[in-house]
């Protein structure tokens, strides 16, 4: 029960955070009554905003559940850390802390490669992009899961059981990302038109959801795949995995085709995403090895 718990509260948590950043988009993008239209900025704002709620969120339901978060209580008596403590946290947190900051850069120099076929194909990714956030909620909080669930197996030295659980998971994640990406593609022509914008704008957003419904499964399976490795306490196997990689493949992809090559933004978006096909060609190989499979604790 205090899994399933743990697993919910990350699931409501981005739920929130993506429906007041889908709101927050709509009223500062493009204005609402009183309110000025901001663009870019406003995206920034809303953006931020989520991410604060969400994280209010998560920290008041962890002291309204003290007796399982024992982590919590007397968390503020003292800033006092013991050094070897602060050692492991630094190990293993490090290559964590470079992947976001990593990742993040690298998908905002995708985003920035789009930008230079205009400021249609901006206004269209910024749709599709709030849009698809709010269809990976199951994503997302599959893969809260299983870093938890299997997470917590491993810590108790039940490696196989861990596997096990793992392999449903990551199926469950998948099978459910199918059918969410077959409803996105269903709806696809329909939820551009909320938005106040052109009929060019609202034709590219729809194909970008489109593309991005059809490759849903693939990037379920991925970001299953990095929070198991992760569960296992492999931080630089993720950084290699997941930032690196977004360098290597589609930055260097996004690049090329936007700057040196004519074909349609549409083509080059279908292929940077489906570029991460290779991704799972890399992926899977770890899940199947078990390498991941590490108690943390003892084998740290």
């Amino acid at each position: 029960m205090r899994e399933a718990g743990d697993t919910v509260a990350p699931m409501i948590a981005s739920v929130i955070s993506i429906a007041v950043n889908f709101v927050l988009n709509i009223v500062l993008i493009f204005g609402f009554l009183f309110i000025p239209a901001m663009g870019v900025v406003g995206a920034a704002i809303a953006t931020v905003t989520a991410r604060f709620v969400e994280m209010v969120y998560i920290i008041v339901y962890t002291h309204k559940n003290r007796e399982k978060h024992i982590f919590i209580q007397g968390v503020y008596r003292s800033l006092k850390v013991p050094s070897s403590l602060v050692l492991k946290i630094f190990k293993k947190g490090t290559p964590l802390l470079l992947n976001e900051v990593l990742w993040s850069m690298g998908t905002t120099f995708v985003n920035q490669n789009y930008s230079t076929r205009g400021l249609s194909v901006v206004a269209a990714s910024n749709i599709s992009a709030t849009v698809w956030s709010m269809f990976c909620i199951i994503m997302f909080s599959m893969g809260s899961a299983i870093a938890i669930m299997v997470g917590q197996k491993l810590g108790a030295g039940k490696t196989e059981e861990a596997r096990d659980a793992d392999r449903k998971l990551i199926f469950l994640t998948v099978a459910s990302n199918t059918v969410i990406g077959l409803i996105l593609i269903a709806i696809s022509p329909f939820i551009p038109l909320i938005y106040n914008t052109e009929s060019d704008v609202r034709q590219l957003a729809t194909s970008f959801l489109i593309i991005a419904g059809a490759s849903l499964p693939i990037h379920a399976l991925i970001h299953a795949t990095y929070f198991t490795i992760r569960s296992g306490g492999r931080t630089f196997i993720t950084f290699l995995f997941d930032s690196v990689y977004t360098w290597c493949v589609p930055v260097v992809i996004s690049f090329i085709l936007c700057r040196f090559t004519s074909l349609g933004i549409v083509t080059v978006y279908f292929i940077v995403q489906f570029s991460d096909i290779i991704k799972i060609m890399i992926g899977l190989p770890m899940l199947k090895s078990g390498i991941w499979a590490k108690n943390i604790i003892k084998d740290n």
